[in-house]
């Protein structure tokens, strides 16, 4: 039984004050090693064991790109800020997050109205996920919180998201953790780097003739102060306001640089080519195109530059092969050492020294960007090892070298990658040993599916076995196949009018009159199957002993003959049917029902709050499905629902602040032990409510959902 979020965040409040460490992971494939000693003290520490930032309760270290440690000492007027991914103490102080109690608004705004906890898995430990809204940011905030400590193991905004790996409370750290002893200088030196960067740039940019239009789109605005009406002064304030925006110009031989942020997000409203230059126009507001035009047309074009453009782009084009060249130098990993590398990281290991530039490229294929579609792109983060103590080396020698795990896997680069046109990487399973997933075992995997294979072991989505399994048979993973699609999208009526008049058992009888009776539509995708591959597809299924069948001899032996047919399914309240029809006349073959036994509540534990037991006289049987549903249906008008959770919350609170109690479905069936819920503010804190509807018209029975749960239970359940 899962657990109430106030109970989850109880867990979490448990870990205030208790010192933590833990592993960081961030969605590039880099982790850190992170120590916290409430209230303020920190040290983080990278692949290499180096500490990258160390805090205390004087001052702060941050190591710079060129490895010296940066000291800044803390003061009163200091501001601290974290650029990117956020902090870890978004992990391991996730209570600050949720404080027991405020003593402003901004916090209450931070985790608005969290979701029923939901059992997942982090980094192979057990958690709860609960998500919520930021209302700041206008953000979901989704959290998953350790099962047995209570700590965040995981935490995701938008696209941003950490995990916390191998978490420990009441770690006995050595006050020395949060020092640093060893050489730095004072982030003043900085604060000055910056500025004189800052003001060269601003030369520069000084430099640079601007391009200016002459007209700007103006509204105006016009306020009367004072006046006579008899004599007709009048004295008027009068003020313009035009439209923010970037204009944008380049030589349009050389061609468009990369838009900088902040214009790289801002959308492009207008582009038009005049003479030597291309202007574009960016702009988070709406301006009209005619007045776009106008604006470019008005402009007072400068000279462009005296020297040959060719000449230019040529330039520009060697610089970024050198830019390119030295990251892909950094990425492949010279010298590197495999025992430097073990934790956190997926290792790319070349093992095959025969030929440079076949390893350079197969392993910029297998890093490269992958598009997904709606300008999501996939890479796999991999750290390269091109080292020779490594040439030779086999998947017995890496075991060796490895040791005990991590790493859970590793990637090879072997004589058969380099010669083999398709390039295939050898993937080694470095994990435990068990017997049904040997360490050893191996798959190789094309460069262009290394993001999929990388990005789902890295964070344990998926598992060894489910890439190994999908391999070809040459043990090859070029990719997991195509999904079966259906032939033809149906609705429950119409297989009810197809097989009405053909109904030969007692579970095709019953399968009609279920599907017959229900009041809404419900989709049906119908599928090309060969009868004896679900024959024994059925055959072989695990239902469990708890499960109850009805029709499933009969269906077994009507597909043990073979031959083609159309197969579907449809949900019921506790099971689905199975069915298969004939594919060109629709003529019922055969159908079966599974239905699961009833949920059973946990037995209650000492000290734990159990989710209030409502009992209702009716249960809905019926699935709904929500985009099915249209204005022609007999559907429950929202207003009726609000005012009678409004009534109730008034009945409940007679002199409380009541807002909102709107529905949350924006289509609500008229199905009688129906469920629909409702959020209301009642003093300014957040409710939910709950409405069943009943057999009679807008009638319902209307709960408040009190902190620890409720459970709505019908004749015949628990």
């Amino acid at each position: 039984m899962a657990p109430t979020w106030e109970q989850v965040r109880g867990s979490n409040y448990g870990t205030m004050g208790r010192t933590t460490r833990g592993i960081v992971h961030r969605p590039d494939g880099s982790w850190a090693l992170v120590w916290h000693a409430p209230e303020e003290t920190w040290r983080y520490e990278n692949e290499s064991g180096e500490p990258t930032f160390i805090e205390n309760t004087t001052g702060t270290w941050s190591r710079d790109e060129g490895g010296t440690m940066v000291h800044s000492v803390k003061s009163p007027n200091t501001i601290y800020a974290t650029i990117g991914t956020g902090s870890p103490s978004l992990l391991l102080r996730a209570y600050d997050v949720f404080p027991a109690r405020t003593t402003h608004g901004f916090d209450d705004q931070r985790f608005v109205g969290p979701s029923a906890p939901r059992a997942v898995r982090v980094r192979g430990r057990d958690g709860w996920e609960v998500s919520a809204v930021d209302q700041h940011a206008n953000e979901t905030v989704t959290y998953v919180f350790d099962a047995e400590l209570g700590i965040a193991v995981r935490w995701q905004q938008g696209e941003d998201w950490m995990e916390l790996e191998h978490p420990s409370l009441d770690y006995a750290f050595e006050p020395t953790l949060f020092t640093w002893t060893g050489p730095s200088r004072s982030a003043e030196d900085d604060f000055a780097k910056f500025h004189r960067e800052h003001e060269e740039r601003q030369r520069v940019l000084a430099g640079i003739p601007q391009a200016l239009p002459t007209w700007l789109p103006m509204t105006t605005d016009v306020q009367s102060q004072s006046g006579d009406a008899r004599t007709s002064e009048l004295s008027v304030s009068i003020s313009g306001y035009t439209p923010q925006f970037t204009l944008r110009r380049w030589v349009t031989a050389i061609g468009e640089p990369k838009a900088e942020w902040p214009n790289d997000s801002t959308p492009e409203r207008y582009r038009q080519s005049i003479g030597d230059w291309t202007y574009e126009i960016r702009s988070y507001q709406e301006i009209n195109r005619d007045d776009c035009a106008r604006i470019v047309d008005s402009i007072v074009p400068v000279d462009p530059p005296e020297r040959d453009p060719a000449a230019i782009t040529a330039e520009l084009a060697a610089e970024e092969h050198d830019r390119r060249e030295a990251e892909v130098l950094d990425a492949l990993g010279a010298g590197r050492l495999l025992t430097d590398h073990l934790e956190g990281e997926s290792l790319l290991i070349r093992t095959d020294f025969t030929d440079d530039a076949a390893w350079r490229d197969i392993a910029v294929a297998a890093m490269a960007p992958v598009p997904q579609g709606d300008d999501t792109v996939f890479e796999a983060y991999l750290t390269c090892i091109d080292n020779p103590e490594y040439d030779g080396l086999t998947v017995d020698g890496l075991l060796e070298a490895i040791g005990e795990p991590p790493p859970d896997y590793v990637f090879l680069v072997d004589a058969e990658t380099v010669t083999n046109p398709e390039k295939p990487i050898v993937t080694v399973y470095t994990g435990p040993d068990e017997p049904e997933r040997p360490r050893g075992r191996t798959f190789r995997v094309i460069p262009s599916e290394m993001c999929g294979v990388e990005n789902n072991l890295s964070i344990a989505n998926m598992d060894f076995e489910s890439f190994a399994d999908s391999a070809d048979e040459d043990g090859v993973f070029r990719g997991f196949p195509e999904p079966v699609r259906p032939i033809e999208e149906v609705t429950t009526r119409e297989i009810a009018h197809w097989i009405a008049n053909d109904l030969d058992t007692d579970a095709l009888r019953e399968f009609h009159a279920q599907i017959a009776g229900r009041k809404y539509r419900y989709p049906v995708s119908l599928f090309e199957v060969e009868l004896a591959e679900v024959h024994a597809q059925t055959r072989d299924a695990e239902h469990g002993s708890r499960a109850e069948l009805l029709g499933y001899d009969e269906f077994l032996g009507a597909t043990s003959s073979g031959g083609p047919a159309l197969r579907g399914t449809v949900p019921t309240h506790n099971g689905y049917w199975t069915f298969v029809i004939d594919r060109g006349s629709h003529r019922p073959i055969a159908a079966y029902r599974i239905t699961f036994a009833p949920y059973v509540p946990p037995a209650p534990q000492d000290g734990v709050p159990q989710p209030m037991k409502l009992e209702v006289p009716f249960v809905c049987t019926e699935p709904v499905d929500f985009s099915m549903l249209t204005d022609d249906d007999d559907l429950i008008d929202r207003d009726v629902v609000q005012r009678a959770i409004l009534a109730e919350a008034a009945r409940l609170h007679p002199d409380g602040d009541i807002r909102g109690g709107e529905p949350v479905l924006r289509q609500i069936p008229r199905l009688v032990g129906f469920s629909i819920g409702c959020h209301l503010q009642i003093d300014g804190r957040p409710v939910f409510y709950v409405a069943i509807v009943t057999d009679v018209d807008d009638t319902f029975i209307v709960q408040e959902v009190p902190p620890e749960g409720l459970r709505v239970v019908g004749p015949g359940e628990d």
